[in-house]
């Protein structure tokens, strides 16, 4: 952490409470990054004042826990792992040494932390219409998901996300009332954005979405990043409108650049088993043709769970591959710890072999990226700290309850675990 930091607050301090926020509108909920668990806006207080959309009394309340040196018990995922490792590059730290957080860190040391801020980080979900259903992946954030528990009921699991009893009642795009919030917040916001992010369910298949592309090119903000999230596996229909849109932004040259974000947690038939809905032939094509069309960069998000291991060197090796072709793409890795039956820990120790292999190709590879490298490097220290960090009965209740789901995906799914991943056939 850079020095201008006080030692009060060096080791509880994070800018994203202040400079980030993710929004989904759908569940009316948010969050500050998306490590913390979402929490329900106040539709009074939005109405009220659109700028509580990012400044909720709950993100208020865990600004002033940091500002006293206190670590809000929701940023567990960062701070478990500086406990494993203090050196490690965590969120936290990378957040808060962003060069938009940097230049705005004086400003919030020095303002009381109930003071109302525009986020430079702003990132939204307008909708959870997909047409994936990742088996990590939930209701909330998936329209195929929340019509799948609908129509068979709850999954056998604890994880409340896939309960029918516990589903949001999902507010629909036309007539959401924080989404009509969001747009009499946004000219003041828009001002202050280094980054705006559109995610989803499937951003591409949203109306705001695309009326939010035509605001950017109509609106000069020349310090702004647009970022798209989006599986590149959408009907043609809706590529094209993306591609359409998205030329005339460009062209228009009222924002400083576009990326391309999309996630991809390994490679082959154990992908397409992990994100339901994907087709891997396509998606890279998809990469190669939006790389070729708009020449901006492809950002993959690896959501790293248990089952992203076996084949993740193919992976990485394709990434590489497509780097020498000319494709800017680069990956990052993020741990999956929720839903909790997913967390790489639980794998049986025989596994290490695959983890240090792994390891090994990261670590000697010339071709992969600092980032690339310390990201995976978190996922590593992880691993090895599994007896460390998780008791024996925990990691036997989290296998029963991920082999459970598992039997209970593939009947819904017509997939076979057990021919997808032979490494964990005597496992389960």
């Amino acid at each position: 952490m850079i020095p201008i930091i006080p030692d009060k607050i060096k080791d509880s301090f994070c800018s994203a409470k202040w400079l980030m926020a993710t929004m989904h509108f759908g569940m009316g909920e948010n969050h500050s990054c998306y490590h913390p668990p979402i929490h329900r806006w106040n539709l009074e207080d939005v109405q009220r004042d659109p700028s509580m959309l990012h400044n909720t009394q709950h993100k208020i309340e865990q600004r002033r826990q940091m500002m006293n040196g206190e670590k809000p018990k929701e940023c567990y995922y960062c701070f478990d792992m500086e406990a494993i490792n203090p050196d490690v590059i965590s969120d936290r730290k990378r957040f808060t040494n962003e060069a938009y957080a940097i230049e705005r860190r004086q400003e919030l040391i020095d303002a009381p932390y109930d003071k109302h801020v525009n986020p430079s980080y702003l990132e939204l979900s307008f909708s959870n219409v997909c047409n994936f259903g990742c088996s990590y992946c939930s209701p909330g954030q998936s329209s195929k998901w929340e019509n799948e528990v609908r129509k068979y009921g709850s999954y056998p699991v604890e994880d409340p996300t896939v309960h029918k009893d516990k589903m949001h009642d999902m507010i629909p795009e036309d007539d959401n009332p924080y989404i009509d919030a969001f747009w009499k917040w946004l000219p003041d916001a828009y001002k202050d954005l280094k980054y705006l992010r559109i995610t989803g369910g499937e951003p591409l298949a949203t109306r705001n979405f695309m009326r939010l592309l035509d605001f950017v090119a109509t609106n000069h903000n020349p310090n702004l990043t647009l970022v798209v999230n989006t599986n590149l596996c959408v009907p043609d229909k809706n590529l094209n409108m993306f591609f359409e849109k998205a030329t005339t932004l460009l062209n228009a040259k009222t924002i400083k650049g576009l990326e391309v974000y999309t996630s991809m947690d390994t490679w082959g038939p154990q992908a397409e088993y992990i994100r339901d809905g994907l087709d891997i032939t396509r998606w890279e094509a998809t990469v190669r043709k939006v790389s070729t069309t708009f020449h901006v960069p492809i950002r993959v998000m690896v959501t790293f769970g248990l089952m992203s291991i076996f084949n993740f060197q193919t992976f990485a090796e394709k990434v590489i591959q497509m780097r020498n072709d000319g494709v800017d793409i680069m990956f990052n890795c993020a741990r999956l710890v929720d839903p909790k039956q997913f967390d790489l820990r639980i794998l049986p120790d025989y596994c290490d072999k695959y983890f240090t292999r792994m390891n090994t190709f990261i670590v000697y590879n010339g071709q992969i990226s600092n980032v690339e490298r310390e990201t995976w490097a978190m996922v590593y220290d992880f691993w090895k700290a599994r007896h460390d960090t998780m008791t024996p009965e925990d990691r036997e209740w989290r296998r029963q309850q991920f082999a459970k789901f598992i039997s209970e995906y593939d009947k819904r799914r017509d997939k076979n675990f057990e021919e997808n991943f032979p490494e964990l056939s005597t496992w389960i």
